[in-house]
């Protein structure tokens, strides 16, 4: 059952009245102190930034992120792959590139949301010294019961009138966290404001107002996104989702299979992984470490520099081998002029012209130098792509 876009925005208001009638009526009616409505909200912020996840898991759109801001990151292996993992039994599908979106959205979201719930909750309840009674709790758990299944009921939302088809992972991430950014931030400095000695109502009211503001800009999402692409003043709604493109897999003749060297790729890991910016940013403190050391040769510091060095060492290089792994282990080359980038696991990647092949650039990195192979990188769009350590025999291919 389709829904029109009224029909949407009604279910959602439902949704935003299921969201803040219960906070409301513990404030007028049950007297709830203000520890006890920010409890409320702060937990609601957290089944936002969740159901959030949920959604972003299963869109279908083609993410907008920037893949090579993951590089680094073991997940970063994952921000290049197209395919997707189908759910038994339901017509829905993980899509792999979605999931590096999704985990530095929980990291940082989560982050903010325990540091505001720390100075809003935490920090309030301590300088007013209130605690919750008895029917307090019992009614702030209510409510908290009421704003998760009103959350989970605008999930259900998403999924029954198949939005998840026609978005990319960044939308419910997007506003995920603009509601913690916004909520959060009011309790934040609203709870800084408390502890300072300002009065709890209008801390009360501040929070209550910026809660409703975020909850109506989610509602009325898609009128902003149709307002920034019809108009130059771009207010940062605009849904940039597209399809994913399919790829071409005919070839007049039988293509040659080529496949990257093995054992080239868990040395090339190892490497990676020790030359990665997060290990090099470790060089500094080791260094100095080290310094100590040698100005101490007595102390117990030379021991404890060897273990983190080892440590360290062991910890990068494994996540440098996932990485290689995740990218090119099951990647093989299917060469008839153009070349086409099939992944045993997930399917065809991605589809380079013959013309694209020549402009391609092969260098040999340290590792091309030890196993006497070749790297082609080539710049496809805004994305290099790399064929990596590949064997003479296969370079006679191109």
């Amino acid at each position: 059952m389709q829904f029109t876009p009224g029909e949407k925005r009604r279910l959602k208001l439902i949704a935003l009245l299921a969201l803040n009638v219960g906070p409301l009526v513990g404030v007028v009616v049950l007297d709830w102190s203000l520890v006890a409505l920010l409890t409320v909200y702060w937990i609601e912020l957290g089944a936002c930034l969740g159901f959030a996840a949920l959604e972003a898991l299963f869109a279908e759109g083609k993410p907008d992120y920037d893949a090579e801001g993951f590089s680094w990151l073991v997940i970063g292996a994952l921000s290049e792959k197209r395919g997707r993992i189908p759910i038994p039994g339901l017509p829905l599908s993980i899509q792999i590139a979605n999931v590096p979106a999704i985990v530095m959205t929980l990291i940082l979201g989560g982050i903010g949301w325990l540091l505001f719930g720390g100075v809003g909750v935490g920090g309030v309840s301590e300088a007013t010294e209130a605690t919750m009674s008895d029917s307090e709790s019992l009614s702030a758990g209510l409510g908290i019961i009421a704003v998760t299944i009103g959350r989970a009921v605008d999930a259900a939302s998403y999924f029954a009138n198949k939005e998840y088809k026609s978005v990319s992972t960044q939308k419910p991430l997007q506003s995920a966290l603009i509601s913690v950014g916004g909520i959060g931030s009011a309790m934040f400095f609203g709870g800084g404001l408390v502890i300072a000695g300002a009065p709890g109502w209008l801390i009360l009211i501040g929070v209550f107002a910026v809660k409703l503001l975020a909850d109506i800009i989610d509602v009325y999402r898609d009128r902003l996104e149709a307002y920034d692409e019809r108009t130059s003043v771009y207010l940062g709604f605009e849904d940039k989702s597209t399809d994913w493109e399919p790829i071409n897999m005919e070839f007049n003749e039988s293509p040659d299979i080529v496949c990257p060297n093995r054992l080239a790729l868990l040395i090339g890991g190892v490497v990676r992984g020790l030359l990665s910016p997060a290990a090099l940013l470790l060089v500094t403190p080791l260094l100095l470490l080290g310094l100590l050391a040698v100005a101490n040769p007595d102390g117990n510091l030379s021991s404890l520099l060897s273990d983190a060095v080892v440590v360290l060492v062991g910890t990068f290089a494994v996540c440098g081998v996932i990485d290689r792994l995740v990218r090119y282990l099951c990647m093989e080359y299917r060469i008839a002029g153009g070349v086409v980038g099939y992944d045993r696991v997930f399917g065809p990647q991605w589809r380079l012209s013959s013309d694209q092949l020549a402009d391609a650039e092969r260098t040999q990195t340290v590792t091309d130098r030890l196993f006497g192979t070749e790297t082609v990188v080539v710049e496809q769009d805004d994305r290099t792509i790399r064929l990596p350590h590949l064997s003479s025999r296969a370079m006679a291919s191109f």
